[in-house]
């Protein structure tokens, strides 16, 4: 007689029902209520990965003070000496401080999104969520990031204009900040999505962005263009000189912005946002085969 007992086998039963393969695409409802069910996760990812841009140097966390201020001293010197943009504007060494910064995060917004795909090719196979948590995310960091910049950018543009201190109109500036913020989510998805597929586009997007720098008023007036007034309506729509303008309104000039520039601030967060979010999520099913 054998003394082997036959093995009973284990019937595992698996309910399919709420698996999702890892290149689906659901309905953009149900992919909003995805994307909010990960909130826990886009934030731990954000918290975690800010201020580690500075991680592997020697000087570490001071280089986030140290490099908007070297940035600061070498655009005063080249706009300011050199070529003389500072005629006209009072306060020039606070405008510009504010004009560099701030345009500084609002480039991010397209830098950003630039090969997001394929730098986080490990994570998108690894398990199935909502792909524009890694925008969010990106974005979520950055505005993280940027909050020593700006704190920094604003303190000096009034140490510049001292005796002048802030003024009531400063409590906008974070509603402000919050709407670049949005508007950068817009290009992060958009951009995310061009240069995952069409990878050359990089370099067309980094062109783009320093383009804008000289387009934006970083450190210019509009007045300048007194002469062109179809110049003036062109930089005027372009998003980063409006953020620009409302920021340097409520904290150097002490004033409101206008309701115009209230609307088409928020046409360009919230519109942007959503459209660069729709745009994201139609090719959500394709992001899995990014090389």
């Amino acid at each position: 007689m054998s003394d082997k007992t036959p093995t009973k086998e284990t019937v595992v039963l698996v309910d399919r029902s709420k698996l999702l393969a890892l290149n689906a695409r659901p309905g953009f409802r149900d992919y909003l209520v995805e994307l909010w069910d990960r909130r826990h996760f886009i934030v731990a990812d954000a918290r975690t990965k800010a201020f580690q841009s500075t991680r592997n140097t020697f000087l570490g966390r001071i280089w986030i003070i140290v490099q908007p201020l070297l940035d600061i001293a070498i655009y005063a010197l080249i706009f300011g000496l050199i070529l003389k943009t500072s005629r006209g504007i009072d306060n020039f060494l606070g405008f510009l401080t504010l004009g560099v910064i701030f345009f500084g995060f609002f480039s991010g917004g397209f830098l950003g999104g630039t090969r997001l795909i394929q730098s986080s090719k490990s994570l998108i196979g690894s398990f199935s969520f909502p792909k524009a948590s890694l925008p969010i995310a990106k974005t979520l960091r950055q505005l993280i990031d940027n909050l020593v910049p700006a704190t920094l950018a604003v303190v000096f543009a009034f140490l510049f204009q001292w005796p002048n201190g802030p003024t009531w109109h400063l409590v906008l500036l974070p509603g402000i900040y919050l709407m670049l913020h949005l508007t950068m989510l817009g290009l992060t998805l958009i951009v995310a999505r061009l240069t995952a597929f069409i990878p050359d586009l990089a370099a067309l997007v980094s062109l783009l962005s320093r383009a804008l720098f000289f387009a934006s008023g970083v450190f210019f007036t509009l007045d300048r263009f007194s002469g062109s007034p179809h110049l003036q309506k062109v930089i005027s729509a372009n998003p980063g000189y409006l953020y620009l303008q409302a920021i340097r309104d409520v904290t150097i000039y002490h004033q409101l912005p206008t309701m115009t520039t209230w609307i088409q601030l928020a046409l360009w967060s919230f519109g942007l946002a959503s459209v660069g979010l729709l745009f994201f999520w139609q090719a959500e099913e394709r992001y899995p085969s990014v090389r």
